[in-house]
C-alpha cells in the first residue's frame, strides 16, 4: 500500500511539473529562425519538464519529457509534427534521469574540475572567434560593403567561412549572419561564464553551509543536462535535416549544428541554476524526501549488484 501511494504521489507532482511546463511553454516561448526556418525553440518551460528527471529518475524523466514536446506540439503547433522527434526529446529525459543517478553522489571536486576544463575551453573558443572575425573583418555591416558574388572565403578563417557559407543565400544576409555572430562570440563566452559562475558558487555554498567542498550538486547537474542536451540537439538536427528542413543539406553539417549546440549548452547552464534551487526546495520539504531518496536508493543497490 505504501508503495503504491509512493507511486501516486511522484505521478502527480510529475503531472504537476508537466501542467507547468505546457503553460509556459504556450505562453512563454518563441522560435529563433535559422535558414529561413524555425531553427530553435527558447523558452523556461524546459526547467520544469526536466524536474522528474532529477527528482524521480529516467522513467519518469522519459515520460514528461515525451508528454512535453507531444501535448506542446497540440497546445502551440509549429512547423510540422515529427513523432520521432517527440522519441528522442523521451530518450533525452531518459538519459538525463540516469546520469543525474549515477553523478549526483560523486565526489564534486574532480566534477568542478570538468566542468572548469570545458568552461575554459569554450571561453578560449569565443575569445578566438572574435578574433579570427575581427581579422577576416566580418561584422554586422559585412554585407553592405561587399558584392555577394565576389566573396572569396578561400584564406578566411574556419569561422568566417561557416557564417557566410551559414548567411549569404537566406533573404536577410545581414540580419542572420549579426544572429550567429553573437551565437559563436557571446554565446559561446556568455556559455563558458555562466558556467564557471555557478561552479564558484557552488564552491561556495559548499564551504559556508556544508563546511564540506564535495558536497554540492550543482557541476553534477551541469553535466547531468548539457550532456543529454547536446545528444537530443544533435539527433534533432539531423532528423530536421533529413525531413523538414531540406534546405540545410546545402550546407555542412557543422554549419547547422553548432548554433544550436551552442543554444543549447547556454540554455540549460542557466536552466541548472533553476533546477538547483527548485532541487534544494523540494529537499527541504520533509515529506518530498522519502520521494526523491528512495529511486536513487534502488538505482544505487541495483549498479552494485
Amino acid at each position: 500500500m505504501k508503495k503504491s501511494f509512493l507511486y501516486m504521489r511522484r505521478i502527480t507532482i510529475s503531472a504537476v511539473f508537466l501542467s507547468i511546463s505546457l503553460v509556459l511553454k504556450t505562453i512563454f516561448s518563441f522560435y529563433i529562425p535559422m535558414f529561413g526556418q524555425n531553427g530553435m525553440s527558447i523558452g523556461i518551460s524546459g526547467i520544469f519538464s526536466i524536474m522528474p528527471s532529477i527528482l524521480f529518475g529516467p522513467v519518469y524523466g522519459a515520460v514528461v519529457s515525451g508528454l512535453s514536446d507531444f501535448l506542446g506540439y497540440i497546445l502551440k503547433p509549429v512547423g510540422t509534427y515529427l513523432p520521432l522527434m517527440t522519441l528522442i526529446v523521451a530518450m533525452g529525459g531518459f538519459i538525463r534521469g540516469a546520469l543525474w543517478f549515477a553523478l549526483r553522489s560523486k565526489d564534486s571536486k574532480k566534477m568542478r574540475i570538468v566542468v572548469a576544463v570545458f568552461s575554459a575551453l569554450l571561453l578560449l573558443i569565443g575569445i578566438c572567434n572574435i578574433v579570427f572575425l575581427s581579422i577576416d573583418g566580418i561584422n554586422s555591416e559585412f554585407y553592405n560593403h561587399v558584392q555577394k558574388e565576389n566573396i572569396n572565403t578561400d584564406n578566411m578563417h574556419l569561422v568566417s567561412k561557416m557564417l557566410i557559407e551559414r548567411t549569404i543565400n537566406t533573404k536577410d544576409p545581414s540580419e542572420n549572419l549579426v544572429t550567429y555572430i553573437t551565437f559563436v562570440t557571446s554565446g559561446i563566452i556568455g556559455s563558458a561564464t555562466l558556467g564557471l559562475f555557478l561552479l564558484t558558487a557552488d564552491l561556495f555554498i559548499s564551504k559556508k553551509f556544508h563546511h564540506d567542498t564535495s558536497k554540492g550538486q550543482i557541476t553534477q547537474l551541469l553535466i547531468a543536462m548539457i550532456g543529454p542536451g547536446l545528444f537530443v540537439t544533435t539527433l534533432n538536427t539531423v532528423l530536421l535535416r533529413e525531413t523538414i528542413f531540406t534546405a540545410w543539406k546545402l550546407l555542412p553539417f557543422a554549419v547547422v549544428w553548432i548554433p544550436r549546440v551552442i543554444e543549447e549548452i547556454l540554455g540549460n547552464t542557466v536552466k541548472a541554476y533553476f533546477v538547483a534551487v527548485l532541487l534544494s526546495i523540494c529537499k527541504k520539504h520533509p515529506s518530498l524526501k522519502e520521494l526523491i531518496n528512495e529511486p536513487f536508493n534502488k538505482y544505487k543497490s541495483s549498479s552494485k549488484s
